[in-house]
């Protein structure tokens, strides 16, 4: 699942409309808000969404809404599940967590917090996407064509300037992948009166944002407190 903030779409079932357009109301800034009354209307239009968060108003119709529940899960595309129950009926409440729900908020709720519920599913959906991309980083590595010029990834493949390319090399040969500041002036033929720290840095995060774009983790080129910089993902010379 390829998802991202701006893909998000949250997905209401419920046959109260004035509880639907209060919830449309609380995140039609944030997310595309589609309501549905029946969980056959839900099913017939939510199969081409990318990602969703559905919300599951069990006040009504509770065993429908559980049954969809469990279809959903198997969904790559359900981020996350949020149900509505009574004040009063705790044997649903606890049916729904059991099921595998995500959240169960009871009503009355405020706007605030299903919004937090929301976030949550959310930031969880963005950190699982992160690890994934952290593994397959850490299992496939990035590719330094050295023919072309470029370092490829599941992602994307950059070209590398000259000097780019000639410390990506450094890093990936030197002992541990680290290279000091004075290693970093050699690779590149070039002293600090050439080149000012201040322009190092930017040629640094020039060749971090280029690696990161291929498919990296978060850590892809990490300052050694102002002795250097150490390469954090694994990279092979084709």
């Amino acid at each position: 699942m390829q998802f991202t903030a701006a893909s998000l779409n949250i997905v209401l079932v419920s046959a109260d409309a004035a509880q639907a357009a209060l919830i449309q109301k609380a995140h039609e800034t944030s997310y595309p808000v589609s309501h549905f009354f029946t969980v056959q209307q839900c099913l017939a239009a939510t199969e081409s969404l990318a990602s969703a968060i559905f919300i599951l108003d069990l006040r009504q119709q509770d065993e429908a809404l559980l049954h969809l529940s469990q279809q959903l899960q198997q969904r790559k595309t359900s981020l996350g599940i949020i149900c509505i129950s009574r004040e009063d009926d705790l044997s649903t409440k606890l049916r729904a967590l059991r099921l595998g729900v995500d959240h169960v908020l009871t009503s009355p709720w405020e706007p605030d917090e299903l919004s937090a519920l929301v976030d949550n599913l959310e930031q969880r959906a963005l950190a699982r996407m992160t690890n994934a991309d952290d593994k397959f980083v850490e299992s496939n590595g990035l590719h330094l064509d050295t023919k072309f010029r470029v370092i490829r990834g599941h992602l994307s493949e950059q070209a590398l300037s000259r000097s780019e390319f000639l410390l990506l090399m450094a890093f990936v040969q030197s002992n541990q992948q680290q290279l000091e500041i004075w290693e970093i002036y050699e690779v590149l033929k070039k002293n600090e009166d050439q080149l000012p720290k201040q322009a190092l840095e930017a040629q640094i995060y020039r060749l971090r944002k280029k690696i990161r774009d291929c498919g990296a983790g978060k850590q892809v080129l990490k300052a050694n407190r102002l002795q250097g910089y150490q390469l954090c993902c694994p990279v092979k010379i084709d």
